[in-house]
């Protein structure tokens, strides 16, 4: 009994993951990725934080299709804010290869690898950060930059596993139409929500 019923768990996990990588697809697409991508991440990872809460809340597809029109705005604000924040990153990066003084250069570009190397492990956070708390804009990059800081073994367990995920992906290419980005969201939210305080889960 035990055994069949670990099964069917496992067959359904399997099963939703599937389908939220489908309505991720959709509904990014449905936007021309421009403006639908993010609210759909958002979507995506506010069911998968009820998934991980084991909380029924009905269809998954009418739970997802209510938070894609919830978050529209204020999920565009945040993904493009943090796309923002790259693109600067990047630009400081390409300015610094005109410094001359090679000590200069050398602070500038260290410190900017390790602002880029936090920023990075922050995209790890936010949206997790992002359908947990209700913050103003601002506040959600912050949010996940202290959980990079505040949780290290936690989103050291995050980044290996993000890669190690993409590099099963490359090895078998299906596992990429079948679970795609939900696998991730998966590993991220669940890491993300046993960071989060036991007063705030």
């Amino acid at each position: 009994m035990f055994g069949t019923q670990w099964y069917m768990r496992l067959g359904n996990w399997g099963f939703n993951l599937v389908l939220l990588n489908l309505l991720w697809l959709l509904f990014s697409f449905s936007g021309l990725l421009v403006v639908g991508i993010f609210p759909a991440t958002a979507a995506l990872f506010a069911v998968m934080r009820l998934m991980i809460m084991e909380s029924d809340n009905g269809s998954m597809i009418k739970l997802f299709w209510a938070k894609f029109k919830a978050e529209f705005v204020a999920a565009n604000v945040v993904g493009y804010v943090m796309l923002l924040i790259g693109l600067v990153l990047y630009t400081d990066l390409k300015v610094l290869h005109y410094v001359n003084q090679d000590t200069l250069y050398t602070i500038l570009m260290s410190t900017t690898m390790v602002v880029i190397f936090i920023y990075l492990l922050s995209l790890l956070y936010i949206f997790s950060v992002f359908v947990h708390y209700d913050l103003k804009f601002w506040q959600y990059p912050k949010h996940a930059f202290i959980l990079v800081i505040a949780r290290p073994l936690h989103t050291l367990i995050m980044a290996i596993l993000v890669v190690f995920i993409l590099f099963l992906y490359l090895q078998l290419p299906v596992l990429i139409v079948l679970f795609g980005i939900s696998l991730i969201s998966y590993v991220l939210m669940k890491f993300s929500y046993l960071s989060f305080s036991k007063k705030e889960v």
